[in-house]
């Protein structure tokens, strides 16, 4: 009988199936998932994002696209940005009816357009101040005017946010843009863009500044636009459209998905297309 006792034991425990704890249970990822990447449409340039910058001296440009994830801040920016662009218009129309043309930059001493229409723009939208500070015949990262990159206005940056001296709002230079292929003037002074009447697909039909997915330092030069890659607009700020200005003056919430060669319409002011938006 004792030796039947442990046997019995030793088969009760292998017919008991071993007790496992639960695993925790697991706490739902409160972080929001990361935006769709935005890819060109074919025909456009890539949009590649800006590098970092090699001098040390300059700011970083801003890594997030778009901007704003959130519905809130997406529409309180948007709202803030089309009244900031509004505001561009009343400026580059007052330039224009004082030195006879939309400002395309400033030229400096080395033959090129070294200051962006940004700069040229600011003794019109009440920033006389701190253009007085820029040396309008040296380029824009002169050790004396990169100083300046964090005084950006706040017309420059998206609607209640901060990009430390990067904007996303570009213009067009070139042939048959709103600012033109003109013949610099002397170092120092302003570079003219077209006026308003030369605009023969009509100023209501014509981009003058919009959002592009690339941010720029703002006293840069922008890059000459290229009817075969029409730039990237759009994405940068708001993944389902961008703040645009025409050379009429009015401000609109444009969709992402407008083809490039319907972009390159709207940038162009005499290709004879008419482009429809929704």
């Amino acid at each position: 009988m004792p030796k039947i006792v442990p046997a019995l034991i030793a088969a009760l425990l292998v017919a008991v199936p071993a007790c496992k704890k639960k695993p925790a249970p697991t706490q739902p990822d409160s972080t929001p998932a990361p935006p769709p990447k935005a890819t060109p449409a074919p025909g456009q340039s890539t949009g590649t994002p800006p590098a970092q910058p090699l001098d040390p001296s300059l700011p970083s440009p801003p890594t997030q696209r778009p901007l704003y994830n959130f519905q809130i801040t997406v529409a309180a920016g948007r709202t803030a940005e089309l009244e900031n662009l509004k505001q561009i218009g009343l400026g580059f129309h007052a330039a224009s009816d004082t030195i006879g043309g939309f400002p395309a930059g400033v030229a400096d001493a080395n033959g090129k357009v070294g200051l962006s229409w940004r700069v040229a723009l600011l003794p019109f939208i009440e920033q006389d101040a701190l253009y007085k500070q820029f040396k309008l015949d040296e380029p824009w990262d002169s050790a004396h005017n990169k100083k300046l990159i964090p005084q950006m206005p706040k017309l420059y940056a998206p609607g209640n946010t901060n990009t430390f001296g990067y904007t996303f709002l570009r213009s067009f230079s070139g042939k048959g843009t709103v600012l033109g292929d003109a013949k610099l003037p002397p170092p120092g002074q302003v570079a003219r863009g077209v006026a308003p009447p030369v605009i023969s697909d009509g100023a209501s039909n014509t981009l003058l500044v919009a959002e592009a997915y690339d941010p720029i330092i703002w006293t840069k030069p922008d890059e000459p636009f290229s009817a075969a890659a029409p730039p990237r607009l759009g994405g940068g700020v708001y993944g389902n459209g961008f703040c645009a200005l025409f050379a009429d003056g009015a401000a609109r919430f444009l969709p992402t998905n407008i083809p490039p060669a319907d972009i390159g319409s709207l940038i162009q002011i005499s290709d004879g297309r008419i482009v429809t938006l929704p």
